[in-house]
């Protein structure tokens, strides 16, 4: 079968290159509508959405019971916000500190900016009730975790040529040992240890995506928990990052859960599916011996606690609270870790399904088995299968709402683009025709 990209999407990869800044690199879909777990683009073709808008739709496109509370939402109140009082926010902030056991909640749009405010709390604490100088406080990220791209919590990432190029390799916010520059590498207990050993006295706090779906889970799971000791032995806030992975995706609410029940981290960032991909909201919810220290005029957000953001917000909660729902995610997880433990391809390094965060390494360099994660990917991409390729892997997230047949249409199809993909010389999509 010949594939090839199609008059209309050539000319939205052209507008997009010449007019778009930022952005990451997808492979080549422009989609116009969804429902449920499908997908179709602007030439009517149908895809099997194995993606969820990185996790931001892990209710499916379109779910009515969140659109329709929205949909009366808007029909009532175009915007009340911080200019005033929304009538619906109180009782969602009473719902949100009861239903997770903390004191104050803000509210925000996007998952970097709770990060992000997360961060900035930190740092006033860190202040305020460690005594620890602001010149010299420390913030740690964790090798590999994502919180974002914004000038606050880009530095708290692994170091890059591209975040070095907008002079942003904070020194107080990283994930470096400050001592001897190393890197605190996701999974390695020790690096942590020794750092946190030398350092604690003027570190803040520690933010982290406590399962990072890319790892063994048992690892990862010693890993965060020994994170988790560390900071408790030694005064330092533990920011659980839940954008992603929480939401109910893991066979938890929040993928801090795993971790042991006597885990409560001292803030947690909410996003994406957290409203059901609707409407743009995050959450920080935190202990009063952090949130009491944000007075008035120190955070806002035009858009943050919003009626719609709240009706899409409460709706979702509803369907996230159904047991079925959360133990759906994690079954998911299991059938494709048992699908991937059965593969037989060389290129194939390892596997992991944490939850409805599934994904595989792929070895560009294996000399008798020249593939590339992105050629998997846009050949999958070609056959009706969306995902995403992140360097030599291919990540897949699909709705916590995926049926079993979709899921063994989905396992389907990427098991015929292995057994096929060194049938095809090039596939659309498989380069990237943008700057890197």
């Amino acid at each position: 079968m010949k594939f090839a990209i199609s008059a209309k999407t050539q000319e939205l990869i052209d507008l997009e290159l010449k007019y778009c800044a930022g952005g990451f690199q997808p492979l080549p879909a422009f989609f116009v509508r969804g429902k449920g777990c499908r997908l179709w683009d602007v030439d009517g073709k149908e895809y099997l959405d194995f993606i969820a808008m990185f996790s931001a739709v892990n209710t499916g496109q379109c779910n009515p019971k969140i659109m329709q509370a929205v949909t009366e939402s808007m029909q009532q109140i175009t915007l009340s916000n911080l200019a005033t009082h929304t009538a619906s926010w109180g009782p969602l902030a009473e719902r949100l500190c009861t239903r997770f056991g903390y004191d104050k909640v803000i509210a925000g749009t996007s998952g970097s900016e709770a990060t992000d405010q997360a961060a900035k709390i930190a740092r006033k604490w860190g202040n305020v009730r460690k005594h620890v100088a602001v010149d010299e406080m420390l913030v740690f990220g964790v090798g590999d975790s994502f919180h974002g791209l914004t000038s606050g919590v880009w530095n708290l990432q692994n170091p890059s040529s591209k975040r070095s190029g907008y002079g942003l390799d904070n020194r107080l916010q990283s994930n470096v040992d400050p001592s001897t520059g190393e890197s605190l590498t996701y999974g390695d207990i020790q690096a942590i240890t020794r750092c946190l050993d030398a350092h604690h006295g003027r570190t803040a706090a520690v933010i982290i995506e406590s399962l990072h779906g890319g790892l063994c889970t048992s690892i990862e799971i010693a890993y965060s928990r020994a994170v988790y000791d560390l900071c408790r032995k030694y005064n330092i806030l533990f920011i659980a990052d839940e954008v992603r992975q929480g939401a109910g995706k893991t066979g938890q609410f929040f993928s801090f859960q795993h971790l042991g029940e006597d885990v409560k981290p001292d803030m947690i960032c909410m996003g994406k599916s957290i409203s059901g991909g609707i409407y743009p909201c995050s959450y920080v919810l935190g202990t009063e011996d952090c949130m009491s220290l944000v007075g008035t005029s120190e955070n806002a957000c035009t858009f943050g606690f919003t009626p719609m953001g709240i009706a899409a917000t409460n709706a979702t909660l509803d369907i996230i609270d159904n047991p079925e729902y959360i133990a759906r995610g994690a079954r998911l997880g299991k059938w494709f870790q048992e699908i991937a433990d059965a593969w037989k391809y060389p290129f194939i390094t390892s596997a992991v399904g944490c939850g409805t965060d599934m994904c595989f390494w792929v070895n560009e360099n294996h000399l008798d088995y020249p593939v590339t994660a992105r050629k998997i990917g846009a050949l999958c991409v070609q056959k009706g299968l969306l995902m995403i390729v992140m360097k030599n892997r291919v990540r897949m997230s699909p709705p916590v709402v995926l049926t079993d047949d979709e899921m063994r249409e989905g396992m389907r199809i990427l098991t015929e683009a292995l057994d096929e993909v060194f049938e095809y010389d090039e596939v659309p999509g498989e380069y990237w025709p943008g700057p890197e």
